[in-house]
């Protein structure tokens, strides 16, 4: 049976980045890791998140020192944080209304996972397997390594 909750669909463990790593950190780990968004975390405090639109965009501004200009001034300071418990619907529609990228999910300020909208897509894929009748969590809902 498919679940409502957001913790079945998300992608566990995210590769997170501190506050105070440089622009250029973040883009090496999200090349590394094949992430197109990084929560950031101040400890282990989530307090923003990167996405690689925010790091195209300082493409254009002029006077950034990626070498040196922390993630905390590209990063957004708002991000959408939503507890393991979320419903799918909600969160898939509070995304598609803002259009965001990713939710981060989290437990007391604690991040656990993010679900972005390949995760979405892996979850819609699921939910078509399931109305044809095939196997639940087959290729669907299985996750691309990152």
């Amino acid at each position: 049976m498919l679940s409502d909750a957001i913790s079945a669909y998300m992608t566990p463990n995210p590769v997170c980045v501190q506050r105070t790593a440089t622009i250029a950190q973040a883009w090496r780990l999200m090349t590394e890791k094949k992430a197109r968004h990084l929560p950031v975390i101040d400890g282990e405090r989530l307090v923003g998140v990167l996405s690689q639109r925010d790091l195209l965009k300082l493409e254009t501004v002029v006077n950034v020192d990626r070498m040196n200009d922390p993630v905390s001034d590209a990063m957004s300071n708002r991000p959408y944080a939503v507890s393991p418990q979320a419903r799918l619907d909600e969160v898939v529609l509070e995304m598609a209304r803002h259009k965001m990228g990713c939710a981060v999910v989290a437990r007391a300020g604690q991040v656990l996972g993010v679900f972005t909208t390949t995760d979405a897509l892996r979850a819609l894929a699921g939910f078509i397997e399931a109305a044809r009748g095939e196997p639940i969590g087959g290729r669907a809902l299985r996750a691309e390594p990152k």
